[in-house]
């Protein structure tokens, strides 16, 4: 008997693996997205509203500022925000709260353009040839936003708005705006949701006119967005715990 409890410990144990954990950690999808918290990916043009919609997250909120830019902000309750600006502060933030010495149910990176633009900067700081400055860019950046992306909290990601023109037709489309010509496009595969904030101007039957706000969810005119969930509507309403409920999601992980 004591032979066959050692055989079973040691398949269990195969190849350095517990298998045991590995059992453990088989669960049903709704259980481990739940305890994964949302992910977001939100752009839009400069002064569109971007920095404001960090105010509607869901629970204590965390901006991550590399803009300077929060006086649309100044006065919101449920949140705090640090400025950095360097890349390896960004790093030291990912790893507190990796291990929980910052505790935080959503995290707003404000915004990952400028964070593409501060690791860009450090990075041709130390190599001459551009080339290598940027392929060391897509690398860090690729491996950051995974990081954050891994978070069991929410996590919001802004981007400036860019417009990209079609050699072959001429015409014009809008995505997330990174350095270089490889990361806009890669980025938003790592999301299941790519939002636009979108502005529209308006006038009222009287003459009157106003500036609306909405939230692309799906591809359109042009604008990159996509919900892998299927439960928002084309155009949603400028408020993440809202749209983030609407996922499915509790308000604190």
């Amino acid at each position: 008997y004591r032979r066959k409890f050692v055989l079973y410990t040691n398949i269990l144990s195969f190849g350095g693996y517990n298998m045991n954990d590995i059992i453990s950690r088989i669960k049903s999808p709704s259980d481990l997205v739940d305890s994964q918290g949302a992910k977001l990916l939100v752009y839009g043009i400069s002064g569109g509203g971007k920095t404001s919609l960090c105010q509607t997250a869901p629970g204590k909120t965390l901006v991550i500022s590399m803009e300077a830019g929060l006086l649309s902000i100044k006065d919101a309750q449920n949140l705090t925000a640090i400025e950095v600006k360097e890349a390896s502060e960004i790093e030291e933030i990912a790893q507190l709260l990796e291990s929980g010495k910052l505790d935080y149910d959503t995290v707003c990176l404000d915004s990952v353009t400028e964070m593409s633009e501060i690791v860009l900067a450090n990075e041709l700081r130390k190599n001459k040839d551009p080339r290598k400055a940027y392929g060391e860019v897509i690398q860090i950046m690729t491996k950051t936003m995974r990081r954050f992306r891994d978070l069991p909290i929410h996590v919001v990601f802004i981007a400036k708005q860019q417009e990209v023109r079609d050699e072959a037709t001429g015409m014009f489309h809008y995505q997330p705006m990174m350095v270089g010509t490889k990361l806009p496009t890669q980025i938003p595969y790592f999301f299941d949701e790519v939002l636009c904030l979108r502005t529209f101007d308006v006038e009222d039957d009287k003459g009157n006119k106003s500036t609306e706000r909405w939230l692309q969810t799906a591809l359109g005119a042009n604008y990159i967005a996509k919900d892998r969930s299927g439960k928002l509507e084309a155009f949603e309403a400028t408020d993440l715990s809202y749209i983030i409920n609407k996922l499915g999601f509790k308000g604190e992980v």
